[in-house]
């Protein structure tokens, strides 16, 4: 089976598992590897960005939680994102063009992350999970299918930030994984350090760019194979004709 097959029956199992809930099974103590709402009413696991501004808002420390995550950081880091994570699925549906934006603005994720824990703190409310276009979809719509909810003000705001959540995306290739996720940067924090990872054999790479065609995140792997934007789906190894690039899940070997 082709590495581009796998991942797209990884990805289907991260969509399964996230709407798990809908078999009668309920919410379950799992945090999710990805952004993933677990307002939705078929949700079994818990959104890693929604228990850390809970944990902020209630003064506790995350020791669960952050240990979770640092377990996914060094076993896969943003391979969840480009291998499971439901919301980096629906990027690659829509995504439609692959322009380059200036590299400073994929640290936009970074500012995302620090603004929703320090909203979390200031407010003392889950800020994030209030304009969270994940959510939308997830929660706001179904609550309002199933007749829940309704619509008024925070409905629309979720509508407005999945709108234009959805344009980016379709106008630039994994817009929400490159610039805006908060997850993706807690994850990319350990992308140098992740058991899942990209090979460069730099005697075979002739640094043609076709690595860098093929990338979604815009990235030039064949230059910076473990840039913190790498989601690690292996795009850039079907693309490469002369065998440099592979992905690999072992213990990383000193260059």
């Amino acid at each position: 089976m082709k590495l581009g097959t796998w991942r797209r029956v990884s990805q289907g199992a991260g969509i399964l598992l996230g709407l798990f809930g809908v078999t009668g099974i309920g919410m379950t103590h799992l945090i999710f590897p990805g952004l993933h709402c677990y307002a939705c009413p078929w949700a079994i696991t818990v959104c890693p960005i929604g228990l850390m501004q809970n944990m902020v808002v209630y003064g506790a420390f995350p020791f669960f939680g952050l240990g979770v995550i640092v377990a996914y950081g060094v076993l896969a880091a943003r391979g969840f994102c480009g291998w499971f994570c439901p919301f980096g699925t629906l990027n690659d549906l829509v995504s439609f063009r692959k322009r380059r934006i200036r590299r400073v603005a994929s640290y936009g994720k970074y500012a995302v992350l620090l603004g929703t824990l320090i909203g979390a703190w200031a407010l003392a409310d889950t800020v994030f999970c209030k304009l969270c276009p994940a959510a939308s979809i997830e929660a706001s719509i179904p609550y309002l299918v199933l007749g829940v909810a309704r619509v008024n003000r925070p409905f629309l705001v979720h509508m407005a930030t999945l709108g234009a959540t959805l344009v980016g995306m379709m106008l630039v290739a994994r817009f929400w994984c490159r610039y805006l996720c908060p997850m993706g940067g807690v994850l990319s924090l350990f992308n140098r350090v992740s058991f899942l990872h990209l090979r460069l054999e730099r005697a075979k790479c002739t640094e043609c760019g076709a690595c860098a065609v093929a990338c979604p995140m815009g990235i030039e792997p064949h230059r910076d194979h473990d840039d913190h934007n790498c989601i690690k789906c292996g795009e850039c190894v079907g693309a490469c004709s002369a065998g440099a690039l592979s992905l690999c899940c072992s213990p990383r070997r000193r260059p």
